[in-house]
């Protein structure tokens, strides 16, 4: 179950308190019914600055409160956390240097190499709709040499 961190409705994100509650509510509910549930807690607040177009040096600023999310929703019952769009290397260093348990990062195109996320301490790597985009581009690619 992959933890939604935005209130998309609102367009804000998730007091992070309140997400914690709720992050600990779906962990019970699902211990109590014997259900093993994986839940990767999104951490968006990389978000909004990444779709802005801000440089790397814009996720040192937000690595403090993003730490302080994580913490908070592993301690609730988080088995893993996703600070989605976090990528530059010294902030993922601080990152995984500070949280409490497995962290899972999006495979951007300027994120380290995954031998590279590994040695910062990433513990899992999702493509999520970039995988798709790949391989439509190639299949894309691949019909227009036919056609040619």
């Amino acid at each position: 179950m992959n933890a939604l961190h935005t209130d998309h409705t609102a367009g804000r994100l998730r007091d992070s308190g309140r997400q914690a509650d709720w992050l600990a509510a779906v962990r019970r509910a699902a211990s109590e019914d014997g259900y093993r549930l994986v839940v990767n807690a999104r951490i968006d607040i990389f978000v909004d600055p990444f779709l802005a177009g801000a440089g790397p040096e814009a996720q040192h600023d937000l690595v403090p409160e993003a730490v302080r999310r994580a913490n908070a929703y592993l301690e609730a019952g988080a088995d893993c956390v996703f600070p989605i769009l976090l990528w530059e290397t010294e902030a993922l260093r601080r990152f995984t240097s500070q949280v409490d348990g497995p962290v899972n990062v999006l495979r951007l195109p300027q994120a380290p190499s995954l031998p590279e996320l590994a040695a910062l301490g990433v513990a899992r790597v999702s493509w999520g709709h970039l995988l798709h985009g790949a391989a439509m581009a190639g299949f894309t690619d691949q019909l227009a040499a036919i056609q040619a």
